[in-house]
């Protein structure tokens, strides 16, 4: 149907239904307003703490002094005002504490307390608390008091945090200059102990080395040829001593016996063998060849004796040779330079021995000297950190000490709350009126829907197709209208009424006297 079809017909039901819709009006709207006289009032306090971490200072101390994050404070913000011992302080500014209650009391009450507080971030460098009570005066002093107690406990948390890094990292700055220390020591400990193990040593041995062992190829060249030169000359020696002994002793007994012989064959070609002069000349030769024999088994024996001893068999016959005396003093001299070159060679041995050991001290040595210095490096290196760290820690605990570093101050202090949360009275009184009025309409057009009976002759028309001639309306009787006048007056009184009640008790109730 049409809208004004439909306002139309509502309103026919509504007439008919008359005294229902009046008394459920009268119930809800008095209903409505009696419970806005009781609603609870919930009044919400709100304090704002700006947290700014700029300030004069820090452009001053950039880089020198530890910044501190904001949102540490909204993150430590709810740990601060939850903590049991800020908590008490709440309950205590409240007044729940006045009549000594349990530990079980205190802990509900606590629980009750945290419901109704919350913590919000308004901004970059805010941090609001608000609390919520029945009570304004009493919601303003808790939210005044969790508002010093966040900054003084923020404060304090900080200072004390600050002066903890301090402490610490003191501490391993003592740690560290103690074992700086202690490497020191064990390097000055091992070079005194190992003279060797220093820088550029490891490449001076080398060189030595290198030097010693051209050094003694050239001594052990130079050895060898000295050892073949004596070994030359020894045997010149020898081989002149052999013709020389066959030019001396030896020699003269030949030339005898060759004279012998030639006196021998002159006899013979005047006489015979027997001749006296033969015979003799004969046992005078017999005489030679024997002293030939025993002067070479002489010699031999004095050779032998002289090759067991080591040294060259000279006959004493030939001692005053030049030539003799010439290689006996070239065998002199070579012997010198033998002797000279071994015992150089010796020495070159010894040194290389000693260099190679050294360069084996100076291998082990410095993998210990570059460990420890390692250590040392690592540890200065550490050790410089922290106490650029310490003195950072310093600056940070003293402007903290002295509240300089983020200046945390109330931005927006906490009032006394003049209008209590949600739904008051107004809304109550208004709503009464507005839902007694919608109520029983709005059950009337849900009756209408669902009602079979039709209330228009249109819809016959519409639905069926069937032509409506006439629509005879109701027609009440004479005593019918005047009860319907009875009772309207009655409806208008009994609205009166309600509504007089109603302007009395939102009166009263604004002006605060209920």
């Amino acid at each position: 149907m049409p809208f004004d079809q439909v306002i139309r017909l509502l309103l026919s039901e509504a007439f008919i239904y008359r005294k229902a819709i009046v008394a459920v009006f009268v119930i809800t709207s008095i209903s409505l307003l009696a419970l806005g006289t009781v609603w609870p009032k919930n009044y919400t306090a709100k304090t704002t703490i700006i947290v700014d971490e700029k300030n004069i200072i820090d452009p001053l101390l950039a880089g020198r002094a530890v910044a501190v994050d904001v949102t540490v404070y909204k993150k430590l913000a709810a740990q601060i005002l939850y903590s049991r011992k800020t908590l008490l302080k709440i309950l205590e500014t409240g007044g729940w504490l006045e009549n000594n209650p349990s530990d079980l009391d205190i802990e509900k009450m606590s629980e009750r307390v945290m419901k109704k507080t919350r913590i919000v971030g308004a901004g970059r460098n805010l941090v609001r608390i608000e609390y919520t009570d029945v009570n304004a005066v009493r919601a303003y002093k808790v939210t005044k008091k969790y508002g010093e107690l966040f900054i003084n406990d923020s404060v304090i948390s900080k200072e004390e945090e600050s002066r903890a890094a301090f402490e610490f990292i003191n501490k391993q700055v003592k740690e560290y200059h103690t074992k700086l220390t202690d490497v020191e020591t064990k390097i000055k400990i091992y070079r005194s102990e190992n003279p060797d193990a220093r820088p550029g040593d490891e490449a001076q041995v080398s060189t030595r080395i290198n030097e010693l062992r051209e050094s003694i190829e050239k001594t052990s060249l130079d050895y060898q040829e000295a050892k073949i030169k004596l070994t030359s000359l020894e045997k010149q020696l020898s081989g002149e001593a052999d013709i020389t002994i066959s030019l001396s002793r030896e020699g003269q007994i030949r030339t005898r016996m060759a004279e012998l012989h030639s006196k021998l064959d002159t006899l013979r070609l005047n006489y015979h063998e027997s001749y006296p002069d033969i015979v003799r000349i004969k046992e005078q030769i017999e005489q030679l060849r024997n002293s030939i024999v025993s002067e070479k088994g002489r010699r031999l024996k004095a050779k032998a004796e002289a090759k067991a001893g080591g040294e060259i068999y000279v006959d004493e016959g030939i001692s005053s040779s030049p030539l003799y005396e010439k290689l006996r003093a070239g065998i002199s001299e070579t012997k010198t330079e033998v002797e000279t070159l071994r015992t150089r060679l010796k020495e070159r041995k010894a040194r290389l021995k000693h260099e190679l050991d050294r360069s084996k001290r100076i291998h082990g040595g410095e993998a210990t000297m570059v460990e420890l210095t390692r250590d040392y490096q690592v540890n200065r290196d550490i050790y410089q950190d922290l106490l650029r760290r310490r003195e950072n820690a310093r600056v940070s605990m003293n402007l903290n000490r002295d509240r300089q570093e983020t200046v945390i101050k109330t931005h927006e202090p906490a009032v006394i709350p003049l209008r209590p949360n949600g739904l008051r009275f107004i809304h109550f009184m208004i709503g009464g009126i507005i839902f007694g009025l919608a109520l029983p309409f709005g059950v009337l057009y849900g009756f209408q829907q669902v009602d079979p009976r039709i209330r228009n002759s249109g819809i016959i028309t519409e639905k069926y197709n069937i032509p409506v001639i006439a629509h005879i309306p109701h027609m009440s009787t004479p005593a019918e209208t005047a009860a319907i006048l009875v009772n309207l007056r009655h409806i208008v009184l009994i609205i009166s009424v309600t509504g007089i009640v109603y302007l009395i008790i939102s009166a009263l109730k604004l002006a605060a006297v209920i």
